[in-house]
């Protein structure tokens, strides 16, 4: 019985082990989970920040801070289309499903833009266990 809990023990712990050394550079980890939010501020005329990069399944959260209308729009070019609706202050939000470079702007202020970057989400970690030796 010794032997067979010393087997599951280190085999649990090979697969920890494992599990940290195949997470790719970069990958998302239980402190920077997939579906996170990044925030942007609508103001009088501008966004900030004007540039965002967000990973597939994140949030966007624009809230308004000024006090004129402005709405958020992400146009017929850009890889998918969204918009709030006009108006001074409140927030909305967008799960971002499809990668690429969008341009998303004001349409009441020419000139309010922003550049939004979305990337694919790294794929998941797989892990094989070796059977344990005999």
């Amino acid at each position: 019985m010794k032997a067979f809990r010393r087997i599951a023990a280190a085999a649990l712990l090979m697969l920890a082990l494992g599990t940290l050394a195949i997470l790719p550079s970069g990958a998302q980890t239980p402190t920077d989970p997939a579906g996170a939010v990044k925030k942007v501020k609508v103001g009088d005329n501008y966004f900030k920040p004007k540039k965002v990069t967000v990973l597939v399944g994140d949030t966007v959260k624009w809230k308004w801070v000024g006090t004129a209308i402005h709405d958020v729009v992400s146009g017929k070019e850009n890889p998918e289309k969204f918009k709030s609706k006009k108006f001074a202050s409140g927030k909305f939000k967008h799960v971002m499903v499809l990668p690429g470079a969008y341009k998303i702007v004001c349409t009441l202020h020419p000139g309010m833009d922003m550049k939004l970057t979305v990337t694919p989400a790294p794929p998941a970690p797989t892990t094989t266990l070796a059977p344990p030796a005999p």
